[in-house]
């Protein structure tokens, strides 16, 4: 299926990660991050069926003052975004005190959460901090979004939060939902009520293997698959839909869903903060030795993107699977997701009972 679209967006985003690889083998250097996630507390007052924030605990998180001196750094590169994840990164009271700070420095700022603390004077304080954007979790339909969440106003407090984020004008409110077994037949009244919402960008992913979702019944198999790739298809024009980074390619299916490719940004077009400081392609990924890059406490961040992240940046996927190495699609899909190559769910034609090309 021929994209004009997809097909001009490919040229650009080819030049430009080519542009990456050939500057760091002849000069060592490359771009800044267009974007850096702050995984900054893994605090949270929920207990969902598929977290995987629960992978790691830490004994301490970085203060207001470390990030704040991190941030700097970033803005002096001209990193474009700071986007804060967690657990759930409200929690963490001196928050958007830091988030503002990032706005004054000449960041965007955003945030992922579930939305449960977001009551009128948090929305209040989330519009007077110039915040960017915020992408509110939900996973289904009440019953369904409260059994995932495992609290029984979790839905209720999430489209409340919706509501008045809406009603501040935050510039970009967004909606992002995990697809499992338990949900998938919900997602046609989800987007009914997102559309009632007056939400415009809904973020479709599948469970990464980790955290609480490691080897459990939470992942979509073939057919259910199908289902998903089918309804954003069905949606694409109702609704600013999309699918996440952990299917970064779709196979026969991608012209058919996206205008742009979507390669694993890690090491790439972005990188982690982590809890304590170290840094790592992706926030997903787990915090230990052999994913870290340096950390914040211990060196300048530029020092860190600049000589880290080779894996990511050599390819090495590519040399070290052989079925990725053989496959016809190897230079759309680069190996995909880091992330669900853990449990070999990486490949969309494996995912889709084809098989490796």
């Amino acid at each position: 299926m021929f994209n004009l679209r997809y097909q001009v967006a490919k040229l650009v985003d080819d030049y430009y990660l080519g542009e990456i690889v050939e500057q760091f083998d002849k000069q060592g250097r490359v771009p800044a991050p267009r974007y850096v996630v702050w995984d900054c507390s893994r605090k949270c007052n929920l207990r969902c069926v598929h977290c995987g924030a629960v992978k790691e605990r830490y004994a301490g998180e970085l203060t207001a003052e470390q990030i704040r001196r991190a941030i700097g750094e970033l803005a002096g590169l001209g990193v474009n975004m700071l986007a804060a994840t967690g657990g759930e990164p409200l929690l963490r009271e001196d928050l958007l005190d830091v988030l503002e700070y990032a706005s004054r420095r000449g960041l965007r700022t955003g945030i992922s959460t579930n939305g449960f603390l977001i009551d009128e004077a948090m929305a209040d304080r989330i519009r007077a901090c110039s915040l960017h954007s915020v992408q509110v979790s939900l996973d289904g339909l009440e019953n369904t979004h409260n059994q995932i969440r495992n609290h029984p106003e979790s839905f209720r407090r999430a489209v409340h939060a919706l509501r008045l984020l809406r009603e501040r004008r935050i510039p970009i409110v967004s909606v992002a939902t995990t697809v499992m077994p338990q949900n998938l037949a919900e997602l046609g009244a989800l987007r009914e009520l997102l559309l009632q919402l007056g939400i415009k960008r809904w973020r479709l992913a599948i469970v990464l293997p980790i955290g609480r979702a490691d080897g459990t019944s939470l992942a979509l198999n073939s057919e259910q698959l199908l289902t998903l790739l089918r309804f954003v298809q069905a949606s694409r024009k109702r609704i600013g839909l999309y699918l996440g980074e952990n299917l970064t390619f779709l196979g026969e299916w991608e012209r058919k869903l996206r205008d742009a490719p979507l390669y694993c940004p890690a090491g790439l077009r972005a990188c982690c903060i982590g809890v304590d400081g170290h840094v790592r392609g992706c926030p997903e990924q787990p915090d230990e030795p052999s994913t870290r890059e340096g950390s914040v406490l211990e060196r300048p961040f530029a020092e860190i993107w600049q000589k880290g992240f080779r894996r990511y940046r050599n390819r090495e996927i590519l040399a070290q699977d052989p079925a990725c190495a053989a496959c016809r699609s190897k230079y759309d899909c680069w190996g995909g997701c880091w992330v669900m190559r853990s449990q070999d769910r990486h490949c969309i034609y494996r995912l889709l009972g084809n098989g490796p090309r």
